[in-house]
C-alpha cells in the first residue's frame, strides 16, 4: 500500500504493474547500488537471524526478543549502524536522531501545535479511513468473507477538518475523565455541541481500479456535517514533498546522511497522522443531542506487510508498538495479495422520521483489480491463538520456530525497518494515553531508500514472497499471473 502510492518515485509500482517480479527488482537495485560510487559494497549473503537466547512472549505466544535500542551518536556511529544492523538486515530503535527537528523540538515550528492550521487549514487532502474496523486494510475472516480484502476508503476532506474531529475527540475524552469515564451530555457543553453541528463538503475518492459498473454515484460531494466524521478512524498517508516547502524544513536536517551515508538523498517519504480507531456511533446518528463514545481499543492497527526498502520511520507524537518478522523464514503469515479488493465507501442516510441525515457506510467492489499493491496478512499477533490459527491456516503460533523482534517507541524515538522484514504497527494518540500536551493526533515520518547491501539474499526474499503470495491466494487466478522461475 504504502509503496504503491509513492508519487514521487513509483519503482516499485512500476515493477508490480509489469507484473515481473525478482529478477526486474533485483536488477532495479542494483543500479541503485552503483549510485553509492562504489562507497559501500555488497554485504556477504546474510539473514537476520537473531543469535542471542531469547523466550516466547507471553502475550505474543511466540519466541520473541527486544528491538535493540540505542542513541545516536553516541552509542550509535555510522561505521556501527551499517556493519551491526544495515549489512546484516537488524533492526533497531534509535534515540536522538530527530531531536533537532523543528517539527518535534522547536515551540514554534512543531507540528503538535497549530503549525498546520497555519499552513494547511484550507487544503484538501485524501485521508484514508475504516468506519468499523481498527486495522486499516484487513481480510474478512471475522465476517465470513476470508477470499476479501477491506480496503480503507479515501475521503477528501479539508485539513481544518481532519483536525477537529481529532481535537473533538480529545475534548471529549478529558470532559468523559472528569465525569467519572461516563458519556457526556451536549446539553451542558454548547460549545462542542456547535463544532458538532458545523457543515462541509466531503467526497469519497477512489481507492481501487473503477469501471463502467462502479457505483460512481458515491463519488458525488456530500454534504455533511463534523458529527458525521466523528466515528471514523482516519488514517491519513500523504507523500511528504508535496507538502510547503516550509513543511519539508520543518522535517530537517536530513537524518540518514549523518547515519549511513550511502542512502543519500531519500526516494520517497510519508508522512502518517491518525486519530486512533473507530468510536461508536451515536444513537440516534443523526441527533444533535447525542455525541459519539470511544471504544475500549484506542489502537489503530497496520496489519503485517512488508517493504522492499529500506526504512526509517520517526515518530513525531504518540506511541506505537511493533513486532517485526525478519525474512528468509518459514510462511508463518499466509501473507497474500490475491484477493477480491473492496473498498470503504460513506453515503448519506436519511432518518426514518425524515427530520435529519448521516453519513452511513457501504463497500464496492472492485471487479477488475483482484490484487492488491502488497501482499497482507491476517495474523493479529495480540488477539488468541485460535484466531490466528484460523487466519494463517494453522501456522501462528504453533509453527513460529524462531524469534520475532519486538519494540515500542515513543516520540523522539526512530525505528530502522530494514527492508523485507514483514512488521505490523499499532499506533495509539497522545489523548488515548493520558498526553493531551503533545495534542490529538499520532504523527511519524518514514523515509525510504533503495538497498545497497545483501544483494543475493534480497532477490532470494524477493522471489520468496512472490511464491508464497501466490501459495496463499484467496480466490482463483488465472495460472499466467504465477511467478516465473527464478531463472
Amino acid at each position: 500500500l504504502k509503496l504503491k502510492s509513492m508519487d514521487r518515485v513509483g519503482k516499485e509500482a512500476a515493477v508490480r504493474e509489469e507484473g515481473l517480479c525478482g529478477r526486474r527488482i533485483y536488477e532495479q537495485r542494483s543500479r541503485s547500488r552503483m549510485q553509492t560510487n562504489g562507497a559501500h559494497k555488497a554485504h556477504t549473503d546474510t539473514q537476520s537471524v537473531p543469535t542471542q537466547r531469547c523466550e516466547t512472549d507471553p502475550r505474543l505466544r511466540v519466541p520473541a526478543q527486544q528491538i535493540q535500542r540505542l542513541r545516536w551518536p553516541d552509542e550509535l556511529t555510522p561505521e556501527r549502524f551499517e556493519t551491526e544492523f544495515v549489512a546484516a538486515s537488524t533492526p533497531c530503535i534509535i534515540t536522538g536522531l530527530v531531536d533537532d527537528w523543528p517539527a518535534y523540538a522547536d515551540a514554534e515550528r512543531t507540528w503538535r501545535g497549530n503549525r498546520w492550521d497555519k499552513l494547511l487549514g484550507d487544503t484538501q487532502i485524501d485521508a484514508g479511513f475504516d468506519p468499523a474496523d481498527s486495522r486499516m486494510m484487513h481480510f474478512g475472516d471475522d465476517v465470513g468473507e476470508p477470499g476479501v480484502l477491506f480496503n480503507p476508503g479515501r475521503l477528501r476532506m479539508p485539513v481544518w477538518a481532519f483536525l477537529e474531529v481529532a481535537r473533538l475527540r480529545q475534548q471529549i475524552l478529558q470532559e468523559r475523565l472528569r465525569n467519572g469515564n461516563r458519556q457526556i451530555r451536549l446539553q451542558d457543553h454548547p460549545d462542542i455541541q456547535q463544532r458538532l453541528g458545523r457543515e462541509l463538503v466531503v467526497q469519497n475518492v477512489p481507492f481501487l481500479a473503477v469501471d463502467g459498473n462502479s457505483p460512481l454515484q458515491y463519488f458525488a460531494p456530500i454534504v455533511c456535517c463534523i458529527r458525521d466524521l466523528m466515528p471514523l478512524s482516519f488514517y491519513l498517508s500523504h507523500d511528504t514533498y508535496a507538502l510547503p516547502k516550509a513543511m519539508q524544513e520543518d522535517l530537517g536536517p536530513q537524518t540518514a546522511g549523518r547515519l549511513m551515508p550511502g542512502w543519500r538523498q531519500p526516494d520517497s517519504s510519508r508522512i502518517w497522522v491518525t486519530n486512533g480507531g473507530p468510536w461508536r456511533t451515536p444513537y440516534p446518528p443523526w441527533s444533535s443531542e447525542t455525541a459519539p463514545e470511544p471504544l475500549d481499543d484506542a489502537r489503530i492497527y497496520s496489519c503485517f506487510h512488508c517493504d522492499r526498502m529500506e526504512n526509517l520511520h520517526s515518530l513525531l507524537a504518540g506511541e506505537k508498538e511493533v513486532v517485526l518478522i525478519p525474512p528468509g523464514q518459514r510462511d508463518v503469515l499466509s501473507a497474500t495479495r490475491y484477493s477480491t479488493q473492496n473498498q470503504w465507501l460513506l453515503a448519506p442516510v436519511a432518518s426514518g422520521c425524515g427530520d435529519g441525515s448521516y453519513l452511513g457506510s457501504t463497500v464496492m467492489t472492485s471487479r477488475t483489480q483482484v490484487e492488491c499493491t502488497s501482499d497482507q496478512s491476517a495474523v493479529h499477533p495480540l488477539r488468541s491463538p485460535d484466531s490466528n490459527r484460523h487466519a494463517s491456516a494453522g501456522r501462528w503460533p504453533d509453527e513460529v520456530d524462531f524469534p520475532v523482534f519486538t519494540g515500542r517507541l515513543r516520540k523522539g524515538d526512530t525505528l530502522y525497518i530494514p527492508a523485507y522484514h514483514w512488521h505490523w504497527v499499532a499506533t495509539a494518540t497522545p489523548p488515548a494515553l493520558g498526553l493531551p500536551e503533545d495534542g490529538p493526533l499520532a504523527m511519524s515520518v518514514n523515509y525510504w531508500w533503495w538497498p545497497v547491501h545483501n544483494d543475493d539474499a534480497m532477490e532470494r526474499w524477493s522471489y520468496q514472497n512472490e511464491v508464497q503470495s501466490w501459495q496463499n491466494r484467496r480466490i482463483p487466478m488465472p495460472a499466467h499471473k504465477a511467478p516465473l522461475s527464478p531463472e
